[in-house]
């Protein structure tokens, strides 16, 4: 079977490169390359990847049916062949795939992107999933109280309350010590293929890049936490590690960078509810942890009124919504 690709993103290699299958689902495949770094194959109907090839797949298709975990593959003159597979992709079809957050200097402080950031958060509200970190923040009062809890998780859950405005706080006053602080807590907090502790720092880089603009101090705050945090992604499993490595340099997702984008057109408040609940959408809560990562990142360098308090507000809002639902059980 010969698939074309149809997008590459900006950190995918389309020449010349080798390696092993890492792991293999239904519409993706993770490919480890002799350089260390993560590729991933995905199908058609799932979203660009900045280090993602997408391809042309027919009706029905699975990974699961062409290839095993261990494979040899090499790519050489734009041609990809799995050793002991009969697929091969021409990724000479590739065009390529990205949205240059850093280029998008939303500012918050603006009416109509104040607006759609309002928006996607009353989605969020709406849609967020149950076992997100914003769930596990919200669940605290009785986390604490139930005997069947570890200690373990109690303090993982503990840690994400007083982390997340403790993360905004710092980064608005460009400390990188208090912020690696603040991150170190949640890389690899949770459970799940792609953690929420760490889908909430894609999230909330993406914030960051899509608001530093030109400003100097910003960019130096983010150079000097992007190192950092290239080298503590080893704290956590390959996939969830390699997203991390990418939104250090400014490169996520296209559901989460699509609403980024949104914020800086914010034209059509519909377009933006379209893109938020695309990105909620992603895993079982990767959208959820991720968009609240982003919503939180544009609000790290706007008015000091909306940082630390708007973190604890936000947060106390979770609380009493999941308390009043469970109320009506």
């Amino acid at each position: 079977m010969r698939l074309n690709a149809l997008s590459a993103g900006v950190e995918a290699p389309t020449m010349c490169f080798s390696g092993v299958i890492h792991s293999i689902f239904h519409h993706a495949c993770n490919v480890s390359l002799e350089s260390d770094a993560l590729l991933t194959l995905v199908s058609s109907e799932k979203g660009n990847l900045s280090q993602g090839i997408r391809l042309g797949t027919p009706p029905k298709f699975t990974f699961l049916n062409q290839l095993r975990v261990g494979q040899p593959f090499a790519c050489r003159g734009g041609i990809l062949r799995i050793s002991g597979s009969e697929l091969s992709v021409d990724l000479r079809t590739a065009s390529l795939w990205h949205i240059d957050l850093k280029g998008l200097r939303i500012n918050i402080h603006q009416r109509d992107t104040a607006q759609a950031w309002a928006v996607a958060w009353l989605e969020l509200r709406k849609h967020r999933r149950g076992n997100a970190i914003s769930a596990m923040i919200a669940a605290i009062p009785v986390t604490r109280k139930n005997p069947e809890t570890s200690p373990g998780i109690r303090t993982l859950v503990e840690r994400a309350v007083q982390t997340v405005p403790a993360l905004i706080d710092a980064t608005r006053n460009l400390q990188v010590d208090a912020a690696i602080t603040a991150f170190t807590p949640l890389i690899g907090l949770g459970p799940g293929l792609t953690p929420s502790g760490d889908d909430f720092i894609v999230g909330y880089l993406a914030g960051l890049w899509s608001t530093a603009g030109s400003d100097s101090s910003r960019l130096r705050f983010m150079s000097s936490l992007g190192a950092w945090l290239s080298q503590a992604a080893a704290g956590t499993n390959a996939i969830s590690g390699a997203y991390i490595k990418s939104s250090v340099n400014g490169n996520v997702s296209e559901p989460i960078a699509t609403l980024a984008q949104r914020f800086g057109q914010a034209k059509s408040m519909e377009s933006v509810r379209e893109a938020t609940r695309t990105a909620l959408q992603v895993g079982n809560t990767s959208g959820t942890d991720g968009v609240l990562g982003l919503l939180l990142g544009c609000l790290a360098w706007a008015a000091p009124s909306l940082h630390k308090q708007k973190a604890r507000a936000i947060f106390r809002r979770f609380s009493q919504d999941r308390r009043s639902r469970q109320c009506c059980l």
